[in-house]
């Protein structure tokens, strides 16, 4: 199974603040994450799941928390440990984790792929992305993007893959 994390972050590796976005909305973000994800499961942890900025996949989702009796809506799966999170899915070809950065954190050593929204500023955050090495992950594509009439921002969509 290839383990891919998608996220979006400032050019600080904020990732949120106060569980949602620390950044005006960009449509071409998202599209690009609902893309990439297409008809694969997801893995995302607790506060990821209560953000009002949640997503979720139509061919399922597992919530990583330890809370016990944790209740979820319908098409969710709750686990407590990433390990068990990830025998959960299944035997698929591809699984996405989706933060936030308790569950990066926990990830990182076993992700094959990292798809990474650079958003093009610093914001204040109280959740950040990872420092990963590049000893472990090369740049294998980069697409930038200059703000146009619907992104207020610049960004760019990079990936990475385990080396």
């Amino acid at each position: 199974m290839l383990i891919s994390l998608i996220a979006a972050m400032s050019l600080n590796r904020a990732i949120g603040l106060d569980n949602k976005l620390p950044w005006p909305h960009l449509p071409a973000d998202w599209a690009n994450l609902r893309q990439v994800t297409a008809g694969k499961k997801m893995i995302m942890g607790r506060k990821s799941y209560e953000s009002p900025d949640r997503i979720w996949s139509e061919a399922g989702n597992v919530v990583v928390t330890r809370q016990l009796g944790y209740q979820t809506d319908a098409g969710f799966l709750v686990a407590d440990s990433l390990e068990k999170a990830l025998q959960l899915v299944g035997d698929v070809d591809e699984v996405f984790i989706l933060g936030g950065e308790e569950i990066f954190r926990a990830s990182l050593p076993v992700a094959d792929r990292i798809h990474l929204t650079i958003v093009k500023g610093v914001f204040a955050g109280d959740a950040f992305f990872p420092e990963f090495s590049e000893k472990d992950f090369a740049e294998v594509s980069r697409e930038e993007h200059a703000a146009d009439a619907n992104n207020s921002l610049d960004y760019a969509f990079v990936v990475y893959e385990r080396i």
